[in-house]
């Protein structure tokens, strides 16, 4: 027989977007300490409330999808000894059971944890034990969270998708790799449409770019050499359609590789970047692979158009898996010198 657990229930909660390696950390603390564990999930409702205080508000999965994910992984760790109930507020339960010992929390919601206790005690009801789980940390040293990863910092392990030895160094191209990116990575549009605008999308590419400012949706980021298929073709701005408000910012970029400059100034973009910013970057060199970077630093759910030679523009959805394949990718390239 196992030893026995130090009470008899034990409560927590959460909204458990996006599922992380922090979060079964903490499921398993709660199902380690307790007989039984009530697993409060945030609703819909609960979320919608706080939209404004939650990055990227409309990439957080709903409640039957959360709960979905965290009845198979409790059904695996803590079958039989476990109860999910939705919630819309910090109470949950708490307020209304007389059975319950004890609270898990972060750091983060301790602070909710004193709330319940003060509430309890106006009930007549017994404080509970606060438990305080220690933060599962990334690869760079910081707290995983759902915000980070729906920033596309992270996946779900707190692996980053930048590794940061490509901001120190310049990857080259490898034949082999050249054969493979002339597949398209995303899906390949035969005409282009004129995009929302109230999404954040970035073009990779001088027609690309200007196609979208023709249609008078202009990209929040937009990648241009003035060349088109590797010969010199526009010498101004003003001939890609650009008003001239936008930020520029020059790089050199040698053909057929990637300066760890270029991972930097992306990196630092889209660390402070605004959804109402419009920022070019004008390379000085070649463009045409700028699109990896630009993939593994851009938020879940933005879009990327690039041209295809000859077919015509590709929308790359940024999506987790779509990370990782270009994260793996770009592994692969060469670190030899130029």
């Amino acid at each position: 027989m196992g030893s026995p657990k130090k009470f008899k229930t034990a409560v927590l909660g959460g909204t458990f977007d996006h599922f992380h390696k922090g979060h079964k950390e903490f499921l398993r603390l709660g199902l380690s300490l307790s007989n039984k564990l009530i697993v409060g999930i945030t609703n819909d409702k609960f979320i919608k409330n706080f939209k404004f205080q939650i990055s990227n508000f409309k990439l957080i999965q709903n409640y039957a999808q959360r709960k979905k994910i965290i009845e198979g992984f409790l059904e695996r760790e803590g079958k039989g000894k476990y109860e999910i109930v939705a919630i819309d507020d910090i109470f949950g339960t708490t307020l209304s059971d007389t059975f319950t010992e004890a609270i898990v929390v972060s750091k983060e919601t301790l602070k909710g944890a004193k709330i319940i206790n003060i509430k309890r005690k106006e009930k007549n009801l017994s404080s509970l034990e606060i438990i305080i789980q220690s933060p599962v940390l990334a690869q760079d040293g910081e707290p995983i969270s759902s915000s980070r990863i729906r920033k596309g910092e992270i996946d779900r392990e707190g692996k980053l998708y930048t590794d940061p030895k490509w901001l120190l160094q310049n990857l080259i191209l490898t034949p082999k790799l050249r054969a493979e990116l002339k597949n398209p990575l995303g899906k390949l549009l035969k005409k282009v449409k004129k995009f929302n605008s109230n999404n954040f999308f970035i073009t990779v590419g001088d027609e690309s770019t200007k196609t979208f400012n023709k249609l008078s949706t202009s990209p929040n980021i937009a990648v241009i050499d003035f060349r088109v298929a590797r010969k010199k073709k526009y010498s101004s701005l003003k001939e890609l359609g650009f008003s001239g408000s936008e930020r520029v910012y020059k790089i050199k970029n040698p053909s057929g590789s990637l300066c760890g400059e270029l991972f930097k100034l992306i990196s630092n973009l889209f660390a402070n970047i605004i959804s109402k910013n419009h920022i070019i970057i004008q390379i000085d060199g070649e463009e045409d692979l700028s699109v990896l970077p630009l993939i593994l630093a851009a938020p879940l759910g933005t879009s990327i158009f690039y041209g295809q030679m000859g077919e015509g523009v590709v929308e790359v959805r940024i999506e987790e898996e779509t990370k990782a394949k270009t994260r793996f990718l770009l592994s692969r390239f060469s670190t030899r010198g130029y």
